[in-house]
């Protein structure tokens, strides 16, 4: 820091101690408390709100960097990348100076010689390696808003390319005297265990974002509970939510969130719990803490955060035709473009325009008994046709207002052997319950996060309870 500046910061400090002429008796002191001040920011900076640490999870294996050689010499395994150099440790790896690195941000149409060319570097020894080495590739479908971070020499030529394909995962093209050899990196966080917990006083994204969750863990919050909870009708103010997952670091230094471990949502006094299971393939599945998968057949809504304008009901009076009609569906209001999501996995029955008020219509088949009905589309996902085969969740279209629709909503229905019930209300049984192989472990490992989770909420209630000033 500029000694003058330095000065500055001194003489506010004495002027604002004069009444206390040995609050502040050298400079030494103050500096001392300066750097103490910086060191706390600096801290409060790294750690995230409402965030607190615990010990990590013992399912979640902790294995050293690697750095693959993909040279010419190099082939892909059946497993993945032949190891052809030791795993690089943070003692012994060198981090070289920023100055000498410069960092670009991927632009829609660049290619990896838009780029070299417009920082003045020559692209064809580089070129030759993408266009001979299949592994170097990668360099050849870099996507917009993706970092290319190049080290360049004093005297301005280029010595290393660093393209991150994903947190977990580097390319590194480096010069070794008249070429480039290629390197993958591939890393192995450090896992921490966090938890986050906060209460609903205005709506689950401002709330959970003020709590310290970030977007991804909210909509994987949605995703757990959505069966249970519907996010644009049920949430009520002094609901309250607690979450334990996983944070990933590199070099001591956060780089994602990782998988909800456990989590709690207390919906207007009921209390719905989760806990994670990571079967023998990796695979993790949510559960109850007796072991009922939290899964259902169906999703409850097909629009995120939508609300209703209109319930499935024997008689209503329809705002185009101007008659009294049984509504047999739900109508979400949403805007134009709005994402439509296949509440169940199955086949496309048929879709295109209905010359029935409905739009543009897709008809989902999911087996002998069930089918789903989304209306009023704006558009249709491009590479979906009759007979395609779609996932629980994924897109199928987008909000509109085709058809007889006074404006933009859609309109979904559920049948039962082709008689329309009511997706709100309509009950399944038979709900699926983890396997018989796993009862003993899941069995112990639901009692240790249900204990956490027990400890959180009381802590969350605490909190509450000194805010408005009323004794538990």
């Amino acid at each position: 820091m500029p000694k003058r500046l330095l000065n500055k910061i001194a003489l506010a400090f004495r002027r604002s101690g004069k009444a206390h002429p040995h609050r502040f008796p050298g400079r030494g002191v103050w500096l001392l408390g300066l750097a103490a001040f910086l060191t706390s920011v600096t801290i409060a900076a790294i750690i995230p709100r409402g965030s607190s640490s615990l010990p990590i999870n013992a399912l979640i294996p902790s294995t050293p960097p690697q750095t693959v050689q993909l040279g010419e010499t190099s082939f892909p395994t059946a497993m993945g990348l032949t190891t052809n150099q030791p795993a690089e440790t943070e003692a012994s790896h060198k981090i070289p100076d920023r100055e000498q690195w410069t960092e670009v941000t991927i632009r829609k149409g660049d290619t990896l010689s838009d780029i070299l060319k417009r920082a003045g570097h020559d692209s064809s020894d580089i070129h030759r390696l993408i266009q001979s080495n299949p592994d170097a590739r990668v360099f050849r479908q870099m996507y917009p808003g993706q970092k290319l971070r190049m080290r360049i020499e004093a005297d301005g030529s280029l010595q290393e390319l660093v393209y991150e394909t994903g947190p977990g995962e580097a390319f590194h093209l480096a010069r070794h005297e008249d070429r480039f050899e290629l390197t993958k990196e591939l890393r192995t966080f450090e896992t921490r265990i966090a938890h986050v917990s906060g209460t609903i006083e205005s709506s689950l994204f401002e709330d959970g974002l003020d709590a310290g969750l970030s977007d991804n863990l909210i909509m994987k919050l949605v995703e757990i509970f959505g069966w249970d909870i519907d996010f644009a009708l049920d949430l009520r103010r002094g609901d309250s939510f607690s979450v334990i997952h996983e944070e990933k670091f590199w070099r001591g230094q956060k780089v994602t969130d990782g998988t909800i471990l456990a989590a709690e949502f207390v919906n207007q006094g009921r209390v719905f719990r989760t806990i994670a299971f990571r079967d023998a393939n990796g695979y993790t599945s949510y559960y109850t803490p007796d072991g009922t998968s939290v899964r259902r057949p169906f999703l409850r809504t097909p629009v995120e955060f939508s609300r209703i304008t209109s319930r499935f009901t024997g008689n209503r009076y329809h705002p185009i035709l101007k008659t009294w009609r049984a509504h047999k569906g739900v109508d979400y209001a949403a805007p134009v473009g709005t994402p439509v999501r296949a509440t169940a996995s199955g086949r496309i029955l048929s879709m295109g325009w209905n010359g029935g008020g409905y739009g543009k219509r897709i008809v989902i088949r999911h087996n002998a008994t069930y089918n789903t009905v989304y209306a009023h589309l704006s558009r249709f996902r491009s590479d979906l046709r009759v007979g395609s085969f779609v996932d629980q969740g994924q897109t199928i279209g987008n909000v509109g207002a085709t058809g007889l629709a006074s404006g933009p909503h859609l309109h979904y229905e559920f049948q039962v052997n082709g008689a329309h019930r009511n997706p709100l209300t309509f009950k399944f049984t038979g709900e699926a319950k983890i396997a018989s192989q796993n009862r003993d472990e899941f069995a112990r490992l639901a009692n240790d996060w249900s204990a956490r989770l027990d400890a959180i909420s009381r802590g969350t209630q605490i909190a509450a309870s000194r805010q408005t000033g009323n004794p538990l």
